[in-house]
Parts: C-alpha cells; structure tokens; sequence
C-alpha cells in the first residue's frame, strides 16, 4: 500500500494533515463533525486521530455536557507543526511568484480573491474567516 506523504517532510498522509488543520482551525471540533467536514467515515477518523494523537498532535476530550461526544483539540505540539507546515507553503509559493512579472502577480492575487469569493458564496468553500475583497491585493514584490 502506497502512503500519502507530504512533500514538505512533516510525515503526515493527506487526510492526517488534512484533518489536523481542520482540528487547528476549529478547536473542540466533535469527531462526526471532522469526519463529515473531511469527508471520510468515522472508523477512518479514528484512526487517523488515533495516529495523530500517538504523535502527541491532537487530544480527545468527552464532551462535558454529553459523554457520548468527543471533541478534539490540537497540542502545542500539533500547533506548531501546522505553523512550521503554513511556512514552509508560504517559502515555495513565494519562490514559485518570483517567476512572474509584478503585474502578472498582481493578476493572479485579483483573480485568485475573485475565485475565493464566488467558491464561498456559492457553498464550495466554507469556514473562511473574512473573504478577501478584490480591491485587497498585496503588492507583488
């Protein structure tokens, strides 16, 4: 069986990661809640929190309220891999952009917000903090 590896070094398959930042993104996150908004069964949620929780990245709580819950937080741990993870995206996007001129930049930001919008406004994507407006855009450098 062929793993899904990260190509950054992390050691994290596809769905860990995915699933740790989702964890990252919404702290307490029950399990149903992570499996639907990942799109994998709950046993395949659990083992991959299981895993990931091996690894000292993520915890399981009962939900106080309800028992028969369980929510899921990331550690300091599973923090700062995901930060390490954001940087080390960030560095190759930022190599990958000196390729191209200023304007050719500047186009890609617009359209790229532009593209984030109408995902978000028509459903695909969801959980976004604050949509980017158009009139945003980050000077190239």
């Amino acid at each position: 069986m062929v793993q899904n590896r990260s190509q950054n070094g992390l050691g994290l398959t596809r769905l860990q990661g995915l699933a740790l930042r989702s964890v990252n993104q919404r702290p307490g996150i029950t399990m149903t809640e992570l499996a639907q908004q990942i799109g994998i069964t709950n046993p395949q949620l659990t083992r991959i929190v299981t895993t990931l929780e091996d690894r000292g990245l993520v915890k399981r709580e009962h939900n106080p309220e309800n028992r028969r819950v369980v929510n899921v937080q990331s550690t300091e741990q599973g923090v700062a891999l995901i930060a390490q993870n954001v940087e080390a995206v960030a560095a190759r996007y930022d190599q990958a952009l000196q390729t191209l001129t200023p304007a050719e930049q500047t186009t890609l930001v617009r359209d790229l917000q532009t593209s984030m919008r109408l995902m978000t406004k028509a459903g695909i994507l969801k959980g976004l903090k604050q949509p980017v407006a158009a009139d945003q855009s980050p000077a190239p450098k």
